[in-house]
């Protein structure tokens, strides 16, 4: 695929799928094999639906949005915008790890970085550099992390 397509890919991943919520839309962005912070699945898409089901209930607000992308062969890196409001049960799931944090209405908006690689026009694997600091501070959660 050329760089252009794994881009759009990657934006209308964010768009479709973070943003909208379209669950149905996982196996058009990633391959069943896809690996998540160094991780192997037995079942890639059905992670990514309950990653995004466990952050779309805490955070129904929810929304990304791709600051800065750039492309090179068959990896994506791009910058994005985070923001979302506490309005449901947030269970950390790995890579995050703690209690279920029951919902207090307040709104976080930080910044990640994240890296895909692709083949054959599908994400097979993931990683980033998030502000999951700023994200609990913003929330006034750290206490209850610790």
């Amino acid at each position: 695929m050329s760089d252009d397509a794994n881009k759009i890919c990657v934006r209308r991943h964010f768009e479709e799928l973070w943003n909208q919520g379209k669950l149905e839309k996982a196996p058009d962005f990633f391959d069943s094999t896809f690996m998540n912070f160094g991780q192997k699945y037995q079942d890639g898409i059905g992670l990514v639906k309950q990653v995004v089901t466990v952050w779309r209930t805490a955070f129904p607000d929810l929304h990304f949005t791709v600051e800065t992308i750039i492309s090179e062969a068959d990896v994506v890196m791009c910058e994005v915008s985070v923001r979302g409001t506490h309005l449901g049960p947030f269970p950390l799931i790995p890579p995050l790890q703690g209690p279920t944090l029951a919902p207090n209405g307040k709104a976080f908006d930080i910044k990640h970085i994240h890296r895909f690689k692709l083949q054959q026009g599908k994400i097979v694997e993931h990683f980033a550099a998030r502000d999951d600091l700023g994200m609990f501070q913003q929330l006034g959660r750290l206490a209850e992390l610790q």
